[in-house]
């Protein structure tokens, strides 16, 4: 093992001798010159600093190279490039031999999006017709359709409860129900599902199917579906209010959903006006309603038409074995796509984030490298490139509802982000100080993480540590939600071309890049190898 650990030593030598001339130039094109390095007298390089010693400002440069190179398009998710990109980094995923998870047919985790635009809706019985976001509203996305029917069935409350269920009856299968919100209750007023008693007054209270609005609402929207319903128009007036202003809520901001199946129930829900059309009264408890099939003969017609751009985006996913005795993963995450092309402009999106993969990729062969010469890490290393963070993140969002490693498995998230910049400074003004990194973590004890990180720090004297609060504006802020430890890296957001144009693969300091990466290297190799988190 002492000849082979001098074999590598010496290797690493020769290798840093020889890519010293080109980091050299590097640091003059940018400006920069490199702090003095502090001598470590004494110290023995340890495992995670030799074979971090593989991760070069050159491969680096190549992978960010390639990545936001024109031809990629900006990597826009769903679009031309972003399709590329994703293919790019299953390749490789594919030359490292990594394995992909069980759960998909390769690297890729497809999923289909959809912006919520607001859909162009027609609802008209044979008296009138009605304008949708007043008399009507809905809330999922749907394909378009249009649906012509003379006959509505009144499903009363639409539940489906081993104490009541107004199905028992119905043959519903490809019509159009109408439901009303509420639940039963017995000559006393007291509701008669519920198993809930309030302790001071001895009454029964509401159950699921009135409680909560929104709650009581799904139950009866899954109900529907279950029975094969093509529409369901519901009509709560307690909460009508309550729903119309939500709806406002739900389409002022854009946002991109994972598509409703196509075999999902039509809904929307009605205002008074539209039930007393089809129904003849303006109240339900005023119709006396019994279990059987009660029919509403009124013409209706619904032209819904679906105004989102669907989306198809892939998350590549790769896993790197530990110990065949481990059921732990580590999570390293990075975002692979871009800003796209608008006005005629690629958004190369260079720094954000081409870095991180490319971090990424070199984080990949140093483990390799060490599995290869026997050092396996004691648990599992996914390395998971998420789309569509430039469209609100739809990529973690769509991972964090359907995981391909359990939640309860995954014992640590990292994400890489933009780490190849600096703030912007001027001609004359000196960088205070070199090889910056900023680190925000939560779920680790405080103190503990950061002495080792500052331990490190000791020997890796080129870095300037700078620990950060934790705000969740990132995908790791998805897994933190599910109390999943999670640390942060990134350079600097603080740089003019942020989100431009000129995030281009030249205004990346390589240099920089490299000791960051390398240093990153050692932390992940510290959770990867040590015996308990």
């Amino acid at each position: 093992m002492k000849i082979y650990y001098i074999i590598i030593v010496s290797t690493i030598l020769y290798l840093g001798i020889y890519s010293c001339g080109s980091k050299k130039k590097l640091r003059q094109k940018y400006g920069i010159e490199e702090k003095e390095a502090k001598k470590n007298n004494g110290h023995t390089p340890t495992l995670a600093e030799i074979f971090a010693e593989s991760i070069t400002a050159d491969d680096l440069d190549y992978h960010v190279y390639n990545l936001a190179n024109d031809s990629m398009q900006g990597r826009e998710t769903g679009k031309k490039g972003g399709k590329l990109a994703a293919k790019y980094i299953w390749d490789y995923y594919l030359d490292m031999h990594l394995l992909f998870p069980k759960k998909l047919d390769g690297y890729f985790q497809k999923y289909t999006a959809a912006e919520n635009n607001k859909p162009k809706v027609v609802l008209a019985t044979d008296r009138q017709a009605y304008q949708y976001g007043k008399d009507f509203i809905s809330f999922f996305p749907h394909d378009s359709i249009s649906i012509q029917t003379d006959t509505i069935i009144y499903v009363g409350y639409g539940i489906e409860d081993p104490k009541y269920n107004d199905y028992a009856y119905q043959d519903v299968k490809g019509k159009v129900v109408l439901v009303a919100g509420g639940e039963p209750r017995d000559k006393y007023g007291n509701y008669i599902i519920s198993n809930e008693v309030n302790p001071y007054t001895g009454r029964s209270l509401p159950s699921v199917w009135s409680k909560d609005p929104i709650k009581a609402y799904i139950l009866r929207r899954n109900a529907a579906m279950k029975h094969g319903a093509k529409a369901m128009l519901y009509y709560d007036p307690q909460h009508l209010e309550y729903f119309w202003t939500n709806f406002k809520k739900h389409f002022a901001k854009r946002k991109l959903e994972v598509t409703v199946k196509k075999d999902s129930v039509y809904d929307f829900f009605i205002n008074k006006a539209i039930f007393a059309d089809i129904t003849g009264y303006d109240r339900p408890q005023d119709i006396e309603y019994t279990k059987k099939t009660r029919l509403y003969k009124v013409p209706l017609q619904i032209d819904y038409k679906n105004n989102n751009d669907l989306i198809e985006g892939s998350n590549v996913i790769g896993i790197m074995e530990g110990t065949p005795k481990t059921d732990e993963y580590i999570l390293i995450l990075s975002h692979y796509d871009g800003q796209g092309m608008f006005d005629g402009n690629i958004y190369n999106s260079a720094n954000d984030n081409a870095t991180g993969v490319a971090a990424s990729f070199e984080i990949i062969e140093a483990f390799q490298a060490a599995i290869d010469s026997g050092f396996v890490p004691k648990r599992h290393l996914v390395f998971l490139n998420l789309s569509g963070k430039e469209q609100d993140m739809i990529g973690a969002r769509f991972y964090i509802e359907h995981p391909v490693i359990p939640i309860e498995k995954t014992v640590a998230v990292i994400e890489l982000d933009r780490l190849g910049r600096i703030k912007d400074v001027g001609d004359d003004e000196v960088i205070p100080n070199f090889y910056p990194i900023n680190i925000a973590f939560n779920g680790f004890e405080e103190a503990t993480f950061k002495k080792n990180i500052q331990d490190m720090q000791a020997y890796n004297n080129y870095m300037t540590i700078k620990f950060k609060p934790l705000v969740e504006q990132g995908e790791y802020s998805y897994f933190m939600k599910k109390n999943i430890p999670v640390i942060d890296y990134y350079g600097t957001k603080n740089y003019s071309d942020y989100h431009q144009p000129t995030d281009t693969p030249d205004r990346v300091s390589y240099d920089i890049l490299e000791k960051r990466t390398r240093f990153i290297f050692q932390i992940i190799w510290q959770l990867a190898y040590q015996k308990k988190l």
